[in-house]
């Protein structure tokens, strides 16, 4: 069993698409060209048995303080067997990493390395739509609520352009991101990210005026809600509704086979925790009737003792100053 760098584009996708349960667009070659935009070192590696791919992991490498690093695999790596985290973290020792953060479809364990959960850098909670549904049987499926709210919002007169627009999207994201108390990336980093071909952004525009911006990427089988932002003054349009419906009407187009909207609180026989930090998007999304998906959530696979116990103490001291 061996590591080699892939370089193919095509190669890399095709195996990606045919082995991963969910085609997580963080693993596809585009994102890491994303990422690779910003600046960031990444790795896109296979582990090969015989003749054969048996995993892949898109690796992002991040510096740590004493010329250490670390080396994160956003949505993977994409693998049924486990004795492949020893063959990748038998090839991450030897570039120095002090641990593996993962974030894998499935449990697993690894007997010889320490298993440390940390906090969840891409959401591991979310909704899937079936795309292979008519559009009669989706809004059937939707809360009656979230179907009133979609024939209002179409009543309302609102334009919705497939456009990419950074300082629309910017503008309404600082506005949502201020009412609700979360914070944003950069704006270079959304300019990268509506820059890449696997993303597309729907705007609703009232008498000129954008109110409400939602952004999607699509990889493989799978179209996925990113990001939404609207403006509060107008919420009585109920435009969020009508750019989710537009998104997902676009993903049975383009010829997805499930709408993922990416990230809410965990659901539990139609229940979460309203005080979860996803408890407002998580009631939002549940009315469009998608099925709960859980995975494990990132995980940091330890390297080296010593320095993953250094590290976190001063990921404390920061958190705590």
């Amino acid at each position: 069993m061996k590591i080699v760098n892939i370089t193919s584009q095509v190669q890399w996708d095709k195996w990606l698409q045919s082995h991963s349960q969910n085609n997580s667009f963080t693993q596809s070659w585009a994102w890491g060209d994303v990422l690779l935009s910003e600046g960031k070192q990444v790795e896109r590696l296979a582990i090969v048995e015989g003749e054969e791919v048996s995993a892949q992991a898109q690796i992002v490498y991040s510096k740590l303080p004493f010329g250490w690093q670390y080396a994160f695999c956003p949505g993977g790596p994409v693998t049924g067997e486990e004795k492949i985290y020893e063959t990748t973290l038998d090839y991450l020792k030897k570039n120095n990493s002090v641990f593996f953060r993962v974030e894998p479809e499935n449990k697993f364990k690894i007997l010889n390395f320490k298993i440390q959960k940390t906090i969840d850098i891409n959401p591991p909670a979310t909704l899937v739509l079936d795309l292979k549904k008519t559009e009669e049987e989706l809004l059937a499926g939707m809360h009656q609520k979230t179907r009133y709210n979609i024939h209002l919002a179409e009543k309302k007169g609102l334009q919705v352009n497939n456009e990419k627009n950074l300082e629309v999207f910017w503008a309404l994201m600082n506005k949502t991101g201020s009412r609700d108390k979360f914070s944003l990336h950069q704006k270079s980093h959304y300019e990268k990210v509506l820059e890449s071909p696997i993303t597309h952004q729907l705007t609703a525009y009232f008498n000129g005026k954008p109110v409400a911006v939602a952004v999607f990427v699509g990889f493989g089988n799978t179209f996925t809600y990113l990001y939404g932002a609207s403006d509060y003054e107008n919420r009585d349009l109920m435009a969020p509704y009508l750019l989710q419906w537009q998104g997902i009407k676009m993903g049975k187009v383009g010829g997805y086979q499930k709408y993922d909207f990416f990230g809410v609180a965990p659901v539990k026989d139609g229940n979460y925790d309203t005080k979860h930090q996803y408890a407002g998007v998580t009631r939002f999304k549940l009315g469009f009737g998608g099925a709960p998906c859980q995975a494990p959530g990132t995980l940091d696979l330890i390297i080296k003792s010593q320095k993953y116990f250094i590290y976190k103490f001063f990921r404390l001291l920061r958190r705590l100053f």
